[in-house]
This record gives C-alpha cells, sequence and structure tokens, in this order.
C-alpha cells in the first residue's frame, strides 16, 4: 500500500516530521537536550489522531481509484464527531505527559539549561542521572502510551469506516487488546521502536516508516474486525 501511494504518504507524513523536527530543534537551541526522548517518544500518544488520513486513503486506493493527498485530508472531514473527541482526548494525554516529564526533567536537572546536545549525547554513555532520567520517564511514557493504544487500536478504524459510536468503539478495542495481549504488546513495542527510533535516530527515515506502519495498522484491523 506504502508503494501504491509513496508519493502522496510521504507528503502527508512530511507535514508531521517537520513539526517534530521544529520541536527537536527547540529543544536543542534552549539547551535542555534530554527532552528529546519524552518528545520522540510522546509521538505514540497523538499518532492515532492522525492515523484517519491513512485509513482514507487506503479505502480509496482499494476502490481501484489513485489516492492523492486532499485524500488523506479528507479522512478528517468526513470523520464523525467521535473521532474528534478521541484524537482530543489524544492530545490531552500527550500534554499530561510532557507536563509529567518536565517535573522529572526538572527534578534531575534543575530549571535552567544545564547541557548542549553535543555535551548531553556525550555523556549519555556514560549513564548517572541521564539514564536514571530516561528510564524514570520512559516508564511513565509506557503507562500513558498503553492507554491511548488500548483505546485507538481498533476504535480509530472503527469509528472512521463503520461509524460506530465511540463508547462502542473504545470497548472494542480494548477487548480485542487484551484478547490478542501478547502480540498487540509485541506489535505496540515494534510501533514504539519504529516510530521514537526514525524520529531520534534519522528523522529522513519517519516519512517512510510512519506510513508503513499506519498501513500495516489499518490491514491489521481488516483482518481482525472486518
Amino acid at each position: 500500500m506504502f508503494r501504491q501511494t509513496q508519493n502522496t504518504s510521504v507528503a502527508y507524513a512530511g507535514i508531521f516530521a517537520m513539526v517534530g523536527a521544529a520541536l527537536l530543534a527547540g529543544v536543542m537551541i534552549l539547551d535542555i537536550a534530554p527532552m528529546v526522548f519524552p518528545l520522540a517518544g510522546g509521538f505514540m500518544l497523538v499518532g492515532p489522531a492522525v492515523l484517519a488520513g491513512f485509513f482514507n486513503a487506503a479505502k480509496v486506493q482499494a476502490s481501484g481509484r489513485n489516492a492523492r493527498l486532499v485524500d488523506f485530508f479528507a479522512g478528517f472531514r468526513h470523520s464523525p464527531p467521535a473521532l474528534w473527541v478521541l484524537s482530543v482526548v489524544c492530545m490531552f494525554l500527550f500534554l499530561i505527559w510532557l507536563t509529567d516529564a518536565a517535573i522529572v526533567y526538572s527534578l534531575y536537572f534543575g530549571t535552567v539549561p544545564v547541557l548542549s546536545a553535543l555535551e548531553f549525547f556525550s555523556a549519555f554513555g556514560s549513564g548517572g542521572r541521564w539514564l536514571s532520567f530516561l528510564l524514570f520517564s520512559s516508564v511513565t511514557g509506557a503507562v500513558l502510551a498503553f492507554m491511548i493504544f488500548a483505546i485507538s487500536a481498533f476504535s480509530v478504524p472503527l469509528i472512521h469506516d463503520r461509524r460506530l459510536e465511540l463508547t462502542k468503539a473504545v470497548s472494542a478495542s480494548v477487548r480485542v487488546v487484551f484478547g490478542n495481549f501478547s502480540v498487540m504488546i509485541a506489535w505496540g513495542i515494534a510501533l514504539t521502536l519504529g516510530v521514537a527510533g526514525s524520529i531520534l535516530l534519522f528523522m529522513p527515515l519517519f516519512v517512510v516508516v510512519f506510513p508503513v506502519l499506519a498501513f500495516a495498522s489499518e490491514r491489521a484491523y481488516r483482518d481482525i474486525c472486518v
């Protein structure tokens, strides 16, 4: 599916890549480099809110018409209010995650810039408080990420495709996730490593990784729920 919609998928994902790059650049400029990890991991909390575009593009492509960039945005324009509510919940939890990460950051490093990006990454390998900060904040983020994953993994396509009401879609998503727990945990880890890894290691790779994983999620939904 990615190969069939390569140009438009890359263009759509590129919008979020540019936003992420701007946020990461801001962190580096402010000399609060340890916050790059919460920001990169936090994308998993807002990722479900942008999947409707990929789901609609996949539907258009499957109908025999080549998906255009406007079809990605049409996924939101034609979505029912329940999907917007779910997107707001994702954004709210993302803000909670950033707030918690900032609090943890202040406990470890204070409230003033402590080190530049170069200094941070050179010191990161030595462990100490840098590694402790990463581990502690990751645990907090993992809890929120699992909550979002459980309620949105299948509710987003169910709402978008079948127009189920919010409570029924969320309930169905949670049942499917816990009913296939080991597989879904493995898939959630793969999503996290793929998305966060591409953001941290090589941002241009994100515009390929994110669409591929989004279309894979859409296929998983069709295999399980349709």
